[in-house]
C-alpha cells in the first residue's frame, strides 16, 4: 500500500513545482507587459508642486542620457537644473531645451570639495526642488576604456570611485533637506530621486572599477530608499535604482544598434510611475533591457552568463585595441 502511494505523492508533488514555475512565469510576463506597454499619459505628477514651479535637479546633464531625461522632464511642465563641468556644453544644452525654467550649475563631478559642493546646492536652495536624477558617470581614464584593473593608476582608481560614486552620495545627502522640507510634508506633497545604475554592476571583466561603482550606485539607492520609507518626515520621498543595459551616446559610441539616449530618456520619464505603484525599488525602464536582464536573473546559470558577458567584453576590447593600436 506504502509503495503504491509513494510514486503518487511524489507525482502531484512535481505537478505542484511545475505550476508554480508556471504561474510565476505568466505573472512575470503579465507585470513585464503591463509596465512598458501601459505607460501614463501624464508622468511625473505626483512629484509638481501645487503652490509653485517644480524643478528637478539632474546631474551629468549637458549631454546624452541627462540631457534626454531633463528635455522629457521639461516636456511634463518642470523647470530643470543642468549640473555639468563643461560651462559652453551646459550652456548649448540650455538653450536647447528652449524653457524659461531651466538653471545650470558648473560643478566637476570628479574634483568638487565638500565646500564647492554645498555652495553649489546653496545657489539653488530658492528652487522648488522636487526631483534628484543622479545621473553623471562614465570611464575617467584615458583611452582605452576596458583594460585589466592591472594597467590602472591609483589615481585613474580614485577617479572613478570620485566620479561614480562618491559625487552622488555627497550630493544626495545635502539635497535630501529641499526634498524633504516641513512644507512639502505638510502638504503631502512627494519627492523623487532617480541614482542610474548598470547591467555591469552584476561584475565584469576589463571594467571592474566602473562595474563596482555601479554596483554602489546599486546599493546606495536600496538602503536609502529602505531607509527613507521607515521614517514618516522622509517617507514621501520616493527611491529608485535605474538600471540600464547599452545604450548608444557620446559617451558610448560602440553601442551599435543600442537604444539612442534621446529615447533613453523618454523610458525613464515614463517608466517611474508605473514602478513606484508596484512598490519597486529598482527600475530598467527600456523593454530590451528588462527582458535581457530579466532573462539573465531568472534563466542563465551563472557560468553561462558569465561566458556571454566576458565574450561581449572581450569584442568591444579587441575594437578598442585596434583603435588605440592605430593611433601609435
Amino acid at each position: 500500500m506504502k509503495s503504491s502511494m509513494a510514486p503518487g505523492i511524489l507525482i502531484t508533488c512535481l505537478a505542484g513545482i511545475g505550476a508554480a514555475a508556471v504561474l510565476r512565469v505568466l505573472y512575470w510576463a503579465s507585470q513585464f507587459t503591463l509596465y512598458h506597454f501601459w505607460r501614463p499619459s501624464k508622468p511625473l505628477a505626483a512629484y509638481k508642486r501645487a503652490s509653485d514651479d517644480s524643478y528637478a535637479l539632474i546631474t551629468g546633464a549637458s549631454a546624452g542620457i541627462g540631457l534626454s531625461i531633463a528635455r522629457n522632464i521639461v516636456r511634463q511642465g518642470f523647470g530643470v537644473v543642468l549640473l555639468g563641468h563643461l560651462p559652453d556644453e551646459l550652456e548649448s544644452a540650455a538653450k536647447s531645451l528652449n524653457s524659461p525654467l531651466v538653471r545650470t550649475l558648473v560643478v566637476n563631478a570628479r574634483t568638487a570639495t565638500p565646500e564647492e559642493l554645498e555652495t553649489a546646492v546653496e545657489s539653488i536652495s530658492d528652487l522648488n526642488i522636487s526631483i534628484l536624477v543622479n545621473n553623471v558617470g562614465g570611464f575617467p581614464m584615458a583611452d582605452p576604456p576596458l583594460r585589466p584593473l592591472s594597467t590602472l593608476s591609483t589615481a585613474e582608481v580614485d577617479a572613478y570611485v570620485d566620479l561614480n560614486a562618491r559625487f552622488m552620495a555627497r550630493l544626495t545627502n545635502l539635497v535630501l533637506p529641499l526634498l524633504s522640507s516641513s512644507s512639502t510634508r505638510e502638504k503631502h506633497e512627494r519627492s523623487l530621486i532617480l541614482n542610474i545604475s548598470s547591467a555591469g554592476r552584476v561584475g565584469m571583466p576589463w571594467i571592474v572599477m566602473y562595474s563596482a561603482t555601479k554596483a554602489f550606485n546599486y546599493a546606495f539607492s536600496m538602503g536609502l530608499s529602505r531607509e527613507l520609507e521607515d521614517d514618516s518626515t522622509t517617507a514621501h520621498i520616493d527611491c529608485l535604482a535605474v538600471t540600464l543595459g547599452e545604450v548608444q551616446s557620446q559617451a558610448n559610441v560602440m553601442a551599435e544598434g543600442a537604444v539612442t539616449a534621446e529615447r533613453f530618456g523618454g523610458y525613464v520619464v515614463g517608466g517611474i510611475d508605473g514602478a513606484v505603484k508596484r512598490g519597486w525599488r529598482e527600475v530598467r525602464p527600456y523593454w530590451g533591457h528588462d527582458l535581457a536582464l530579466g532573462l539573465a536573473d531568472r534563466v542563465l546559470p551563472d557560468g553561462m552568463l558569465t561566458h556571454f558577458a566576458r565574450e561581449e567584453l572581450r569584442l568591444k576590447k579587441e575594437r578598442w585595441d585596434a583603435i588605440m593600436a592605430k593611433r601609435r
